[in-house]
Parts: C-alpha cells; sequence; structure tokens
C-alpha cells in the first residue's frame, strides 16, 4: 500500500475512533475535546510528554485545549488543536498553524495577570490559568503543541524567551502522528551531529564483542553477544544540550515512563552537582545508552572520536541527565566541572533491541531501581481478553432479544481494521455496537477505580495502565477467564453509567475526576459487594445504583469546589490525599434500596486480578496434599543447609501449619511452596514419587 493510502487509512481510522468514543456514553461530547485526549494519548504512549488534561478554552485572541504540569511546577505544556470534521484529508496552512501557537502562547500571557478572573470558576480552564498565575515565579519553560487531524507542510518554529520564560512551538499534525505510532519503537528516531548540536566530539573507545551460540543441556540453543559498545565521558554541558534539544524523548519508551525524569530531582544528585561538582564523575554511576549507529572519525585500534549519534536512546541514567538539566536551566548552576561516564550499545541485529533493552536497564547499576516487571505489560493477559471478547456473547438487554458482543482493541486500529474487512459492516455493527468497544487504557481504569486508585486513574490513561500493569505482575502470572472477563465487562458498565450520570449533573470542568472518584466511593462504601453477575445478565445497572451514583457525584463535585481552593483540582485529585480526605471526610451512606441488591457479607469473591482460574484452584489443592510433615522437614533442611532463603523456610512451616488447620493457601504461598519443594527435590532432600509428579506436572510455571 502506498504510503498516501495508509496515511488516508490512518486518518479514517482516527475519526472512527472519535466516533467510537463520543458514542460510549450514549450522548455525542464536544468531538474536539475527544481528538485531543486521543492525541495526548497517543504522545503518552510515546513518552513525548509525561500526562495530559483536556481543557477547552476559548476567547477573544486566545485559546487551549488542554495541559500538562510537571509536579516540581518548572515546566508547562499547553495543547491547542485544529480539528475538522472532515471526510478527507485536509491541510493546514503554516499561517494558520503559527496562528493558533500564538492563540495559546497568549493564554498563557494573559494567565500572568490573572486571568482566572474573567473565567467561570467551575472551568477546567479556571484552574489550569490560575496553576499559571500561581508557579509563575517557578515555571521556566511552556512547550506549545499544536495537534491537528490535518497535515501542515514543513514549518520553522523557532523558541522564544519573553520575561525569562522559553516557549517552545511544536506541530503534531496527522503525519507526524502517524509516523510516531507505526514506527514499530512507537516514536520518532532522534539523530544528530555532535559538534553541530553541541560543538563537542566525543573521544571513546570501542569494543566489539562477536555472537556466540549456545546448546543447553534439554537441546535448546539460544544466541548472546553480537554488539558493539563505546565508552566515553561526556561533558556536562554536552549532555544539557542534547536533552534540552530532544528532552524525553531521549529516554528509551519503556523506562522513561518509570523514571518520571521532571517529577523530583534526585537530592543526592541534585547536591554534588550544586556542591561539589568535580566529584561528580566520582560519585556517579554514570549512564547506559544504546544507538541504531555511531559515527566516528580517526580511528586507531579501540581508539575513536564519536561525530554522531542514530537514534539514541538513554536506558539507564534518565534521572542523572534530567537533573543535571534541570540544575542548569532553574538553579543557573554552572556545568564546566560535570562528566559523566557512559556506556553506548549498538546491536548488530537492531530487531533484537526490544528483548535487549530491559535487560540493560534491570541489570545497570542505577540510582532509581526500575524492576525487572516493569518493562511488561503481559502480553497474554490482553491476548486473552481480546480472545474472549471475540468469543462470549452478552445477554441481550433487559426488554430486547439481540445478543451482542463487547470489542477489546489491544492494539489502536483494531476496531476499524476489523470492521473495514467485513463484507457486511451492518451485521458486524449488529454485533459490535461501537458504545461496546474499549481498549487497554478504558480496562485499566475500570479495574483501577474498582480497586479505589481514583487518584491514580486521575493521572492519566497512560499512568494508569502502568500501575495496574505492575499490579498484574506483582500478582504473578494471570490468564484472564471468562468468569472475570464477564465481571470486567460488568465494571465497564457500571464506570461508564457513572460517568453518563456525572455529565448529566452538568459540572463544568474535570468531570473525568468525578466520574473516577464516584465509582471508587460506591466501591468503598459498598465493600466491593455491588452484584456484578447481575450488572452483566442485564447489562445495565439498576435504579438504587444510579440513584446513589447521582448523590455521591454532587458530594465529590461539592467537595473539590469548596474545599480546593488556591488548588488545581485536576492535579490535587492526582494526589493520594485527596482521595484519603474524602473518604474520611464525606460519610455517605448506601441506601436501603441499594443495600438489599448486595452481595450479602462473607459470601463475595475476589474479583479482578486477584481472582483465581482454574489451573491456580488446581495448584492450590495440589499443594494442599503435601503432608505437613514434609512440610516442616524441608523447612528445618533449608534453614540448616542454608539451601532455601528465610522467607521461603517461613512459607513452609506454614504451609504445614495450613494442613492442620485445613486451611486452603493463597495462590502466592502455592507457588512458593512449588518452588521450595522443587529445590528440596533437585537437592535430593526430597525422594518421594508424588512429589516428582507435582513437579512434573507443573514443570511449565518452574520454568517461567
Amino acid at each position: 500500500m502506498a504510503k498516501a493510502e495508509e496515511l488516508s487509512r490512518f486518518y479514517e481510522d482516527l475519526n472512527q475512533e472519535i466516533i467510537n468514543k463520543a458514542a460510549i456514553d450514549e450522548t455525542e461530547d464536544f468531538r474536539e475535546n475527544i481528538f485531543t485526549q486521543i492525541y495526548i494519548d497517543h504522545l503518552c504512549e510515546a513518552a513525548e510528554i509525561e500526562d495530559g488534561n483536556v481543557c477547552f478554552h476559548e476567547g477573544r485572541g486566545v485559546k487551549v485545549n488542554g495541559y500538562s504540569i510537571a509536579e516540581d511546577e518548572s515546566y508547562i505544556a499547553l495543547f491547542v488543536s485544529i480539528y475538522k470534521n472532515s471526510p478527507q484529508l485536509y491541510s493546514v496552512p503554516p499561517s494558520e498553524a503559527i496562528a493558533m501557537l500564538n492563540r495559546a502562547k497568549q493564554f498563557y500571557l494573559k494567565a500572568l495577570k490573572n486571568y482566572q478572573t474573567d473565567i467561570e470558576e467551575a472551568y477546567g480552564a479556571f484552574d489550569l490559568a490560575r496553576s499559571i498565575y500561581e508557579y509563575r515565579h517557578t515555571i521556566t519553560e511552556v512547550k506549545i503543541i499544536l495537534l491537528t487531524n490535518g497535515t501542515i507542510r514543513s514549518t520553522i518554529l523557532e523558541a522564544e524567551e519573553i520575561d525569562g520564560i522559553t516557549f517552545i512551538p511544536t506541530i503534531w499534525d496527522i503525519e507526524r502522528i502517524y509516523r510516531v505510532t507505526t514506527s514499530g519503537a512507537a516514536r520518532e528516531k532522534i539523530e544528530f551531529d555532535l559538534y553541530e548540536l553541541t560543538g563537542k566530539t566525543l573521544e571513546a573507545i570501542r569494543i566489539t564483542v562477536p555472537e556466540e551460540t549456545r546448546t543447553l543441556r534439554n537441546g535448546d540453543t539460544f544466541s548472546s553477544g553480537g554488539y558493539t559498545s563505546y565508552f566515553t565521558v561526556f561533558p556536562g554541558d554536552v549532555l544539557y544540550k542534547i536533552y534540552e534539544r530532544y528532552d524525553a524523548r531521549l529516554l528509551e519508551k519503556n523506562v522513561r515512563a518509570f523514571l518520571q525524569a521532571r517529577g523530583g530531582v534526585n537530592k543526592g544528585i541534585k547536591a554534588t552537582i550544586q556542591e561539589t561538582p568535580e566529584m561528580f564523575l566520582a560519585y556517579n554511576n554514570g549512564i547506559s545508552a544504546t544507538a541504531e549507529q555511531i559515527t566516528v572519525s580517526n580511528e586507531h585500534g579501540g581508539m575513536c572520536t564519536i561525530t554522531g549519534l542514530s537514534d539514541f536512546q538513554i536506558v539507564n541514567g534518565g534521572q542523572t541527565t534530567a537533573s543535571i538539566f534541570n540544575a542548569c536551566i532553574k538553579d543557573k548552576t554552572p556545568l564546566e566541572k560535570i562528566f559523566v561516564q557512559a556506556k553506548i550499545t549498538v546491536l548488530s541485529d537492531q530487531s533484537q533491541m526490544e528483548r535487549v533493552v530491559p535487560q540493560i536497564s534491570a541489570c545497570a547499576n542505577t540510582q532509581n531501581k526500575v524492576q525487572l516487571a516493569d518493562f511488561s505489560a503481559n502480553d497474554e493477559f490482553h491476548q486473552a481478553i481480546e480472545s474472549l471478547s471475540r468469543t462470549v456473547w452478552a445477554p441481550a438487554k433487559t426488554g430486547g432479544e439481540q445478543q451482542t458482543k463487547w470489542f477489546y482493541e489491544r492494539a489502536r486500529g483494531q476496531y476499524a481494521d476489523t470492521r473495514s474487512r467485513e463484507k457486511n459492516v451492518k451485521y458486524f455493527d449488529s454485533i459490535y455496537p461501537k458504545e461496546q468497544y474499549f481498549d487497554k487504557l478504558e480496562l485499566a481504569r475500570y479495574e483501577n477505580v474498582w480497586d479505589q486508585l481514583p487518584h491514580i486513574t486521575s493521572k492519566g490513561g497512560q499512568a494508569s495502565f502502568r500501575d495496574f500493569t505492575i499490579r498484574l505482575k506483582k500478582r504473578g502470572k494471570f490468564i484472564p477467564d471468562q468468569s472475570y472477563y464477564q465481571e470486567l465487562v460488568a465494571k465497564a458498565i457500571m464506570y461508564r453509567r457513572v460517568r453518563q450520570i456525572v455529565k448529566a449533573q452538568k459540572f463544568q470542568g474535570f468531570w473525568a475526576n468525578i466520574a473516577d472518584y464516584t465509582t471508587a466511593y460506591i466501591s468503598y462504601k459498598t465493600a466491593q459487594r455491588i452484584d456484578l453477575s447481575r450488572i452483566w445478565r442485564t447489562q445495565a445497572t439498576t435504579d438504587a445504583f444510579d440513584q446513589m451514583a447521582e448523590v455521591v457525584a454532587n458530594a465529590i463535585y461539592t467537595y473539590l469546589t469548596e474545599t480546593c481552593s488556591g488548588v488545581n483540582t485536576t492535579q490535587w485529585c492526582k494526589k493520594e490525599q485527596c482521595w484519603v480526605d474524602i473518604k474520611t471526610k464525606l460519610n455517605i451512606q448506601v441506601p436501603s434500596t441499594l443495600a438489599s441488591e448486595l452481595i450479602p457479607l462473607g459470601k463475595q469473591k475476589p474479583t479482578g486480578i486477584e481472582t483465581l482460574n482454574d489451573p491456580e484452584k488446581e495448584l492450590i489443592e495440589d499443594i494442599r496434599l503435601v503432608t505437613a510433615d514434609v512440610w516442616y522437614a524441608v523447612a528445618s533442611w533449608g534453614k540448616e543447609t542454608g539451601n532455601l532463603p528465610g522467607f521461603q523456610c517461613g512459607i513452609s512451616g506454614t504451609l504445614g501449619r495450613y494442613v492442620g488447620w485445613s486451611k486452603a493457601p493463597s495462590i502466592k504461598q502455592a507457588k512458593q511452596g512449588l518452588k521450595i519443594l522443587n529445590t528440596a527435590y533437585s537437592k535430593g532432600f526430597v525422594t518421594e514419587a508424588a512429589i516428582k509428579e507435582l513437579l512434573e506436572k507443573y514443570q511449565s510455571q518452574l520454568s517461567d
């Protein structure tokens, strides 16, 4: 398919996504807001920004569609949109783009002069303008980001400094968004000539490690090596200039989201920069980076001069890099004494980058430890949800006969692509109504609010998804079954109904936060005893639920507007303390009509990712068959020989006691019990045939 056709298809898919999201609430939301949110999600996913809030405001000479504020209040991004509901691709004149960027800049400049007094207090733009005014002494950089579903020919945009504030304009048109979402790595490559960008080159030691293939005892083979590493030292000003140009795009996308470089400078690094800069090289662990290609000159054996870098990405040391930048830009700290050691790795086979990068980051010694579990979105989980959404029929809604399915979009664009390939589109739409479409960000939101984490969902779709992914990994391997899927859809129905109720109240601002907190509060007050199976069967919430949701939504709205004086409400909703205060200070009782519908105390089952699937239930039952004598003996042996760490000795003893109490272990305890038995068997301490059979049965889990 030609590039023009691919772009046109991408444009059509974007339009369909906007239509789908507008239909979710069965109300036509302001489509420019939906468009803005979709682009913000794209930029968050590509880690161009950390998060973003939709916030539409338009006045004489000013316009803004959204914003993102750094946690240390040193930086703000303003989003301004040019959106047209056009069936065909269209072009935006550069003059119109520049004029729109200027309107966003004027909003910021007017906000510095108390512009919030001209905005209705209930609107989100009031919070934005107030925040700009309150942070006027700390904000040093304003990035103005134009978002459009049109195309804009290459336009030269220059940074501008006004009263000590640097304004950096940038444009994300449909072509640029298309490139970043279809490039595989989900980001634009960073390529630069070192001397042109920084005025310096880097002396380096180059070591090439050839690829080696090894054969394991079971006959499997694996390869390692096949890379070249360059060891060099970055002067502080060189690293500063690179970060100044490319910002968080430097930080490999799987890692940068967790580092949150702008969100709080490491105190130790900052202290060294400011107090003993000459010791920075000795104290700091340096950075680890990757590149697709490195241009060199002056080659002499293993020595060379690095002159250019292609697809340069910092996979470890993002905190160091951001700290140097912030120290210079915010604290005016000189950098001539700062030097940072660096290792830059170029893989011979670039297709292995996705596999190797997480290993580099996980194994490197870093100031901010990042767990290996943080680097996976648990593909098996999402593939299972996708499969269930294609096979499980939802009951007909009350009063209807037509059964339908919910469409889970595991990868962006799946819904539009699947729909376009259907010969009978009308039939497809009847099976998969567009209001029954949901994606991975929405899935995370439904689970997180049910688990009473509204402050997490308020941080934005990507942050909410990251938190859910980490919780999922900590829980251990989990393959959802049909029961889990049905409860997930019930949570979706419940949350979407709350969102409809919130919108119907005509609140002028932060309705998404109100919906998150309302759903979480109901989950909290009912102790998660809402009958999800009933919601699944009827595909709707009850009148009693709706009535409580309306009461709670109004109480939360009133609380937020009356108690957040001087604080940006959207930013406040991201704080855990906000949720703690709401639980403490709001005391809304569950009405008797809803109480009568709740699952009785003691009879509710775990829901969400804590739900046990059939294989997990089977493992627990198999572990329960091991005698108490075996567990006690293994615990003593492990302690005396040191073959088991202390916590596993403790678990072994606990499992022995559980046998006597006829108590079932948790899935985590059962999995640890399996590992404990495997160690004892491999060391020759346990020899029973039953244990051998048990270990053989779960061999695949032991090798995970």
